[in-house]
């Protein structure tokens, strides 16, 4: 009787610590990364990390990584984005048990049943027909080659970071957006390093207000302050949270980055000469010309006005991909887009306790019943399990990876086996 395969859609740490986890049951399980492993860290990869490296592993996956020789940072430490990839992730990647189940630069566009649409087949009313068929994956390798490929199950950890928000008003993308090009950055650039150029001496719109836009603002302070100048000038538009410090600061912040982050931040905010705040401002429109970008900013106090800026540095943060599974029936959040019962599942919580709700390290796993969806052997893990919720941390990411396991069962196949290439 064949392995049941698990399919894992994403390469970042909750995938491969899913796909470890399902190995060491012995499943049989291929991880599809649409980049190189770690890729959506790797695009922040100079900046630092907050939470230190023993709540970024597990202790199963340290112990494992020793066992095989790699000399690993203290948990204690805290590390960039990129040497949690060189020196976590790539090390896990590159185990005997994992190496060969790992495909990278190879992109699943759309999960679906084989031979049964999304329509046919309600499992929450009792027909098992669906769950009776392999899922069927349609991926997309770096040459352009397409096949499909089938699954018994799926796991979706493909994360958030690479669908960026809109930055126009009511989420909306603003007018001319689409237009903008290289022109804007979605991600934190290293203002430091590789993006000096691209910045230093350039008129710029900052949006965001969280802690993207806060570890951005002290790289333009420190690029201001080298010889030769940072930014010409900054317009930073961001939501108008009254009196106070402009970035939140949490009482007694147990993370000491993340406190001296927000303090920081906010010092610069209050007293950069370069920098022009536009609180509860909106974009509106761009008009991107050879000489640079016309934005229309919508002001509550003084109505619409213009700038004129080189480069936008838009950090308005992410959102699931909707399209990859969109065959398949999950209930998702009307709201956060996070599969229903998880979303449920954390509101209920923040509204028992408001004063943890705003706070990643007050999220608490909410048990296996909460992963489950009306599509029969489908689960969301990691940050896109969250939605458009940003307090994920993975250390929530770890505990959904064993309480899935909990719903899976044997690695034996008790439904239709999965072979690996169908055309």
């Amino acid at each position: 009787m064949s392995k049941r395969r698990i399919a894992v859609i994403g390469g970042g740490p909750i995938g491969l610590e899913a796909a470890l986890e399902g190995a060491r049951r012995g499943f049989e399980v291929v991880v599809y990364e649409d980049g190189r492993v770690g890729e959506h860290l790797r695009r922040f990869g100079h900046v630092g990390l907050f939470t230190p490296f023993g709540m970024n592993s597990t202790p199963a996956s340290r112990a494992r990584l020793v066992a095989e020789g790699t000399t690993l940072p203290s948990e204690d430490a805290l590390l960039t984005a990129s040497e949690l990839v060189d020196r976590y992730l790539a090390p896990l990647a590159a185990l005997p048990e994992l190496r060969p189940a790992l495909h990278e630069r190879t992109r699943v566009t759309h999960v679906g049943r084989e031979g049964i649409p999304k329509t046919r087949g309600i499992a929450a009313v009792g027909d098992e027909s669906r769950a009776k068929r392999s899922f069927l994956l349609r991926v997309a390798t770096a040459g352009g080659a397409m096949r499909l490929e089938r699954a018994n199950i799926v796991l979706d950890a493909s994360g958030v970071y690479g669908t960026p928000n809109g930055t126009g008003p009511g989420g909306l993308p603003a007018l001319g957006e689409e237009s903008l090009g290289d022109r804007a950055d979605r991600w934190i650039p290293s203002l430091l390093g590789a993006d000096r150029e691209r910045y230093r001496g350039r008129r710029v719109l900052l949006i965001g207000d969280g802690h993207s836009a806060a570890t951005a603002l002290l790289e333009l302070d420190a690029l201001a302050a080298e010889r030769g100048g940072g930014p010409a000038h900054v317009d930073w538009v961001r939501r108008d949270r009254g009196p106070g410090a402009p970035f939140v600061e949490v009482p007694d912040d147990p993370l000491p980055a993340r406190r001296a982050l927000a303090s920081r931040a906010s010092a610069i905010a209050r007293s950069a000469a370069w920098l022009e705040r536009h609180p509860g401002a909106t974009v509106e429109e761009y008009v991107t010309g050879p000489k640079g970008v016309r934005v229309t900013l919508r002001e509550a106090s003084r109505g619409s006005r213009t700038v004129e800026v080189d480069r936008v540095l838009a950090l308005t943060g992410y959102r699931p991909d909707l399209e990859l599974c969109r065959e398949l029936q999950i209930h998702l959040c009307y709201a956060s887009e996070a599969p229903m019962k998880l979303a449920s599942a954390i509101l209920t919580a923040s509204l028992s306790s408001p004063a943890g709700a705003g706070d990643c390290l007050k999220q608490t796993s909410h048990g296996a019943e909460t992963l489950q969806n009306p599509e029969p052997d489908v689960y969301v893990l990691g940050a896109k399990s969250y939605g458009r919720n940003p307090l994920f941390l993975l250390t929530i990411g770890y505990q959904q990876i064993q309480d899935v396991f909990t719903l899976i069962g044997s690695p034996e196949a008790s439904r239709t086996a999965a072979p690996s290439l169908v055309s």
